[in-house]
C-alpha cells in the first residue's frame, strides 16, 4: 500500500515507512552489557585515580581539607559505580536494527533517542571490528560507511562475532550499485 500526497503522488518514503514498521527490531548480544561494564569502568577509573591523586596531594598542602576532598571523592566514586552498573542493561535495552529490502533502521538512547535510517542502496562499504575486549567476550561491532563526512558512518556495536559477519556479508550482497 503506497501513500499518496493531496494531488495523489506517490510519497517518496512511503514504502521506507510500511516496510521497516513490520519487523520487529533485532537487540544487541546481551554480552555487551559486561562489555560496556568493564569499558565503562576503564573510562572511568582513570579519571577516579587522577582525582584521588590530585586530592591527595591537596590533602597534604591543606589538611584541615581532607575530610572535604575524602568526601567528595567518595561520593564521584559512588556516581561513577552507580553509572557503571545502572547504564549498560538500559542502553542494552535501548539497543536494536532491522533490515528489509530497502532499508537498516536502527535505534538506541536511553535519554535522548536516536533513530536512524541507511538506505541500503547507499551503502558504499562495510567493516567488521573486533578489539581485543570485544573479542574475549565474542562480540564485534558493524561499522557501515555511506558517502560524505564522518557523520556517514552508522555503527552497530555488539553483536555475535558470528552473526556481524552474516550481517556483513548480507549487507554487502544487498547493498546498492550507484557508485559515486
Amino acid at each position: 500500500m503506497e501513500t499518496t500526497d493531496p494531488i495523489n503522488r506517490p510519497t517518496p518514503f512511503a514504502s521506507f515507512a510500511s516496510a521497516s514498521t513490520s519487523d520487529p527490531f533485532t537487540p544487541l548480544d546481551p554480552r555487551v552489557i559486561k562489555l560496556w561494564r568493564l569499558t565503562s569502568l576503564i573510562g572511568l577509573g582513570i579519571p577516579l585515580g587522577g582525582s584521588l591523586i590530585v586530592g591527595l596531594i591537596v590533602a597534604l598542602t591543606a589538611p584541615e581539607s581532607v575530610a572535604w576532598i575524602l568526601l567528595g571523592w567518595l561520593l564521584l566514586a559512588a556516581l561513577c559505580g552507580w553509572l557503571i552498573y545502572w547504564y549498560p542493561p538500559r542502553a542494552h535495552q535501548a539497543w536494536g536494527y532491522r533490515i528489509d529490502a530497502k532499508v537498516l533502521e536502527t535505534r538506541s538512547g536511553i535519554w535522548f533517542r536516536v533513530i536512524k535510517l541507511l538506505p541500503l542502496s547507499r551503502l558504499q562499504h562495510v567493516d567488521l571490528r573486533r578489539g581485543p575486549l570485544e573479542r574475549a567476550h565474542g562480540l564485534a561491532s558493524l561499522i557501515l560507511h555511506t558517502a560524505g563526512t564522518h557523520e556517514a558512518t552508522l555503527v552497530i556495536p555488539g553483536l555475535d562475532a558470528d552473526e556481524a559477519a552474516r550481517l556483513r556479508d548480507r549487507l554487502v550482497a544487498a547493498g546498492g550499485d550507484d557508485a559515486v
